[in-house]
């Protein structure tokens, strides 16, 4: 048997890159982010610009929340645009299966006497009515989409024809840009 040793590496030095990745004010950011900004960037500006270019589109005045459940959605699909989450089919069903909750807490509603309604109590039972029915319509038809809660809130006391249009097709438009931009999007996690 031999006995020799290997020598020591040397020391290799850290690149520009490995530097910028230790330094402490920088640890918090994204490796990825530090090696590929410009599609970080890039994702982030489609994203906002779809964002503008549907509700300019809808020039539809609307609740904020299912404004801020559509804008979720758009995130969803330049965030991680690979994932289950931004299927095409989800995107469009649970806003679908938002939908049908709220239209079942609003029927409730319609038969409950105007005293009643009028309760705060009320109203907040019948918005956690709503998510718990879109989680249950979601998981049952395959169609789990987070956002779709906020669709489900927005419309669990009233729902008004066009924030239905509105929603809908918002979604089948966040879908047909996720299906023409798809290969030059990268998860960005």
């Amino acid at each position: 048997m031999s006995t020799r040793s290997t020598p020591p590496r040397p020391k290799r030095s850290r690149t520009r890159l490995e530097s910028a990745r230790h330094h402490p004010l920088l640890r918090w950011l994204d490796a990825k982010f530090i090696h590929r900004p410009r599609i970080y960037i890039l994702q982030s500006l489609m994203a906002g610009l779809a964002l503008i270019g549907i509700l300019a589109a809808e020039s539809a005045i609307t609740n904020g929340a299912v404004v801020a459940a559509i804008a979720s959605s758009v995130a969803i699909v330049f965030f991680v645009p690979h994932s289950v989450a931004s299927k095409p089919f989800r995107i469009v069903g649970g806003p679908l299966s938002g939908i049908a909750a709220a239209l079942c807490t609003v029927g409730v509603m319609m038969l409950l006497p105007d005293a009643v309604v009028a309760n705060q109590w009320v109203i907040h039972t019948l918005q956690g009515a709503s998510l718990a029915l879109v989680i249950l319509f979601m998981t049952i038809t395959n169609t789990e989409h987070a956002p779709a809660a906020g669709t489900a809130l927005g419309l669990a006391t009233s729902v008004p024809g066009n924030s239905v249009i509105f929603i809908i097709s918002a979604a089948i438009i966040i879908s047909i840009v996720r299906i023409v931009l798809y290969k030059r999007l990268h998860n960005l996690m």
